[in-house]
């Protein structure tokens, strides 16, 4: 099974108004080809993007949240 980065990562500049930010759960291995090579993040919950702000800011997704806790709970 492919090991999850638990940490949460923040949503990227967004200017189109969103006031609906949180953090998502994202492969530690989406990160760092992220980082690496400039390609968006997919998120447990579906949701794709470049990530660029500090997660702490801002509340974990629900729905990732929930897809979390049923991925932990079946190990």
């Amino acid at each position: 099974m492919t090991e999850l980065d638990t940490r949460p990562v923040g949503e990227p500049q967004l200017d189109d108004g969103d006031d609906n930010r949180f953090s998502h759960y994202v492969r530690k291995e989406d990160i760092l080809r992220s980082a690496v090579d400039g390609v968006p993040v997919t998120a447990l919950c579906g949701k794709k993007w470049l990530p660029g702000r500090d997660p702490e800011k801002y509340p974990v997704c629900p729905a990732c949240k929930e897809l979390m806790g049923m991925l932990e709970s079946m190990s």
